[in-house]
């Protein structure tokens, strides 16, 4: 496969307080010919810290390698097979928001709504070798849209305490049926210690709420949750050398409808130059 993309974008300021951020993008490959996408966005200062922001454009997106031509099976739980036949996505997005700080403390809400033709997506189609089989295919029509909250507060001169939560309503259009493998609202909630030095340590516990998760584990569907407790520390060095180590669900929660195996930790290293 062979891919290319080309994208445009500018910024103007018809007034102090108003930006406006259009762009332009052109992909092409080998395999699904040549697509052109526009968008634009506008931010404008309200107050001095207070502004609103919008943005709308249209979206494209190939099908991956791995959507095509996957063949994989997932320990115990189920087979993935790609489908050389998937068509891109194509998708008309809007999203608008307020954002607001007063000293320590700063909040975003914003609204989004996507309508997507082609949503690249899997469903179930029987059992192979004693595992759920499942395979990726094309949603006619969705429409994927909710709410976005956050909130941060200053603790002092090195620690921060930030909330986020999503409201997400995923329908398939055609059916009218909640769309599979999300959640109806996702909640976080993440203690952050920055030492802020050039040669400095950030570590961050957080918490992770997925609850009224839509799931089909073969012919059985129906809703659950999960919470994690997860945690990571980063070490910056002045050579631009950067390194990282964490854990993932802390308690070992486990859960076959969300494909959880339990705890993992997790480790690396990063260097630029």
């Amino acid at each position: 496969m062979r891919y290319a993309a080309l994208y445009l974008q500018d910024e103007w300021t018809p007034q102090q307080r108003w930006l406006l951020i259009s762009s332009v993008r052109w992909d092409y490959s080998d395999v699904f010919g040549s697509k052109v996408t526009a968008k634009i966005g506008s931010t404008y200062q309200l107050s001095r810290n207070t502004c609103l922001k919008a943005n709308f454009g249209s979206a494209y997106r190939a099908p991956t390698a791995s959507e095509l031509y996957i063949d994989w099976s997932h320990a115990s739980y189920a087979y993935i097979k790609g489908n050389p036949d998937l068509r891109p996505e194509t998708a008309l997005n809007f999203d608008i928001g307020l954002e607001a700080e007063r000293g320590h403390t700063s909040g975003k809400l914003s609204y989004f709504h996507n309508k997507v033709k082609d949503l690249i997506d899997y469903e179930y189609e029987g059992v192979t070798s004693g595992l759920y089989t499942y395979r990726y295919y094309n949603v006619d029509q969705a429409v994927i849209q909710g709410l976005e909250a956050e909130a941060k507060q200053r603790l002092g001169d090195k620690f921060s305490l930030r909330s986020t939560y999503t409201y997400l309503d995923a329908v398939d259009s055609t059916t009218d049926e909640r769309l599979a493998n999300r959640a109806r609202h996702n909640v976080k909630l993440m203690l952050t210690y920055d030492d802020e030095k050039e040669s400095g340590i950030t570590v961050t516990l957080w918490q992770d709420w997925l609850l009224n998760y839509r799931y089909e584990l073969g012919t059985d569907s129906g809703v659950t949750h999960l919470n994690t407790l997860n945690f990571v520390i980063n070490k910056k060095f002045r050579s631009g050398l950067q390194a990282y180590f964490g854990v993932d669900n802390i308690f070992d929660k486990r859960s076959v409808n969300l494909f959880n195996d339990g705890r993992v930790w997790r480790g690396g290293v990063k260097y630029t130059f």
